[in-house]
């Protein structure tokens, strides 16, 4: 299964921290959600101990289509347990701030959420109590949320992230970054510090999504000084930069741009994941599509549409052609799979008279690939590109 690791809502470790979005970053989040529920069978979002991102979605999407994402599996929460966390200075009765106290603190520190934070019934219960909802269905939906929740990390990692920083900082990896070794940790300036606490998320994060074998949207190519730990975090970003020109190919707009100009609603993932092949294409975008160079992959996927009229221009390939544009028998299954084939050739005949095309998406079901060439990324591409009509 191909799953994608989403911080876009709630990326924060700080406690008690609520990110505030304009009008422009929401579409632009939910304009990418779209297009990820589209090529990943899977997102897993990142929440908080007061679950934020379940309280944005179930605000701006509405509960019915919130639990219909869950109940369907397409979305699962994962609270983050570790916290990077650093200080600021003291308040004064004046209002201002004493910022000497930070110099005798150290600049980060790490830490872990205690169980009664973590536990996913009451975490739903925190986003649901926001919501006017009858006390018997919330209770019946805590329990079918808590079960979509994942555990992605451990009780040393935030812990374990701040060591690993601050001793990459006393050992000059950081001078790239912004941060040479200059100073002693404890005389860093609140900027420093905030630069190193960016860093710290930014490692944990990746921490996170290289641990559970997820993929994801950020490039955490340029942390160097882990890069053996992070080779393995899938490129999703690859995979949706690919298929913006797969689509360019096809004289369409991208995913996100196809949202943006009010052509989809989230709503419509419910249809667009069944479309014709939509599974098959997810499998096939993740398996060549975190390829850098975007021209192998459209030269991928132009071998693929190749591969498939050749087939049909052979002997065999028009035989079933013909068949199943004057109705399919049972000898068609002779002509695919031997005996077994006939068996399923005879299932079929009354479901594919109908309708060429109807009959065209059940026979796939039933066939090998390399044989019957008849699921290609096209195909899916075409259904959406009828439905963008």
């Amino acid at each position: 299964m191909n799953i994608l690791y989403n911080n876009s809502i709630c990326n924060s470790s700080i406690l008690g921290y609520h990110p505030k979005f304009t009008k422009e970053q929401e579409q632009q989040i939910f304009a990418t959600f779209f297009e990820q529920l589209l090529l990943f069978d899977c997102i897993v979002i990142s929440t908080d101990k007061d679950n934020f991102s379940l309280t944005f979605l179930i605000s701006r999407l509405g509960l019915e289509t919130v639990e219909r994402l869950i109940r369907s599996g397409y979305i699962k929460f994962s609270i983050k347990s570790a916290i990077i966390v650093t200080g600021t200075g003291h308040q004064k009765e004046d209002g201002s701030i004493d910022e000497s106290v930070i110099y005798s603190q150290p600049p980060i520190v790490g830490g872990v959420l205690g169980d009664a934070e973590l536990d996913p019934e009451k975490n739903a219960f925190r986003a649901l109590s926001r919501f006017e909802i009858d006390k018997k269905r919330r209770n019946k939906l805590i329990d079918k949320i808590a079960k979509s929740y994942l555990s992605t990390d451990n009780m040393k990692i935030g812990v374990d992230t701040t060591d690993f920083i601050l001793n990459s900082y006393q050992q000059n990896h950081l001078e790239h970054l912004g941060l040479p070794f200059l100073k002693d940790p404890q005389d860093l300036d609140i900027e420093e510090r905030r630069k190193l606490l960016d860093l710290a998320n930014s490692i944990l994060e990746a921490g996170i999504i290289s641990k559970n074998g997820f993929k994801s949207y950020n490039n955490y190519g340029e942390f160097e000084i882990a890069e053996k730990s992070f080779e393995n975090i899938g490129k999703a970003y690859n995979i949706s930069s690919n298929v913006s020109e797969i689509l360019k190919i096809e004289n369409t707009p991208d995913l996100r741009q196809i949202f943006l100009n009010n052509q989809f609603e989230v709503d419509d993932i419910f249809k667009l994941r069944h479309l014709k092949t939509a599974k098959y294409f997810r499998k096939w975008i993740n398996e060549v599509g975190e390829n850098a160079n975007s021209n192998e992959v459209t030269e991928a996927y132009l071998a693929e549409i190749k591969e498939a009229k050749s087939f049909f221009n052979t002997t065999k390939g028009k035989i079933i052609k013909n068949t199943f544009m004057y109705g399919a028998t049972s000898g068609l299954g002779m002509l695919i799979a031997g005996q077994v084939g006939a068996v399923v050739g005879g299932v079929i005949k009354p479901f594919v008279e109908p309708a060429v095309d109807y009959g065209l998406g059940l026979i796939e079901e039933f066939t090998v690939d390399g044989l019957f060439a008849g699921k290609t990324p096209k195909i899916y591409i075409d259904k959406l590109k009828d439905e963008i009509k």
